[in-house]
């Protein structure tokens, strides 16, 4: 700044001498001194713009550096800045996906699970079905098949009854008088045909129900009369009409039964009472 001052100073010196030196002249040479002026006068403000340019540019460029710098650091702070918020929003962002995920895939999981569940119950339900209604229709066909012949068992047991009549026949006559050894022969070959026939249809489950000298029950008796008996307990049956068969567990046909009612002796003394009370009655009169 200082030399451009020595410069213009200069100028004006000059300026005054030439102005002192040619007051007479000419207007044509106070033009052609004016132009000069002015081009010294440029001059002067350009060396001057220059040199103000150049100290301006010397004291900022140290400015400039640190805001570039500063810039600079700024610039690197502000993305380590943004890339940590980054990372921890998509830390944040992955745990969140992975947890959603997880809940989808638990909750997905617990429906299978159930559907799963409730199909292996209804396939377990069926299969239960499935094998109770075979074992019912086994059970069904077995019970068939064992009481297949029953009607055919129902129509032997009159055949039975002819033989053992027929055996207890001969058996009276044979007490009474004295049987011939051909009639004895025949009762022999009767009862042995009855014990065959019996033997066959034991193989096709008919059995004949004991009676004589067993319990009463309903279920296998048919009580046709009830009496005293001084030998046979009572409930007891005594005495057996018609007997009776069983086809496997089923009562084919009842026994037909005579049932003691016990001994007799309570009436007996309750008569001897009556009577006792009667005559000391008579007596007292």
């Amino acid at each position: 700044m200082a030399e451009v001052k020595e410069i213009h100073i200069e100028t004006e010196e000059e300026t005054e001498t030439e102005a002192s030196a040619d007051n007479d002249s000419t207007d044509g040479k106070e033009k052609t001194l004016v132009e000069r002026m002015r081009e010294i006068a440029e001059t002067a403000l350009d060396t001057v713009k220059s040199e103000v340019k150049k100290e301006i540019e010397e004291r900022i460029a140290p400015v400039e550096e640190t805001a570039a710098n500063l810039t600079s650091e700024v610039k690197s702070e502000v993305e380590a800045i943004v890339q940590r918020v980054r990372e921890q929003y998509e830390a944040e962002r992955e745990d969140l996906l992975h947890t959603e995920i997880e809940k989808e895939v638990e909750t997905a999981v617990q429906k299978v699970h159930e559907a799963y569940k409730a199909e292996r119950d209804r396939l377990l339900r069926t299969a239960a079905e499935a094998e109770n209604t075979k074992k019912r229709l086994q059970a069904d066909y077995q019970r068939q098949l064992k009481f297949a012949n029953e009607g055919i068992l129902e129509g032997m047991v009159p055949v039975l009854d002819s033989l053992e009549a027929a055996i207890k026949s001969v058996a009276e006559q044979g007490e009474t008088s004295e049987a011939s050894p051909t009639f004895t022969t025949f009762n022999e070959g009767v009862q042995l045909v009855h014990k065959q026939l019996l033997d066959a249809l034991k193989i096709h489950g008919l059995t004949p129900i004991e009676a004589v000298g067993e319990t009463f029950d309903p279920n296998q008796h048919e009580a046709l009369l009830v009496t005293a008996s001084d030998d046979v307990p009572e409930g007891k049956v005594i005495e057996e009409f018609r007997r009776g068969y069983m086809l496997h567990t089923r009562v084919l046909r009842a026994s037909q039964v005579v049932v003691s009612q016990g001994p007799a002796e309570e009436e007996a003394s309750n008569e001897v009472t009556d009577d006792t009370d009667t005559d000391a009655t008579d007596t007292a009169e």
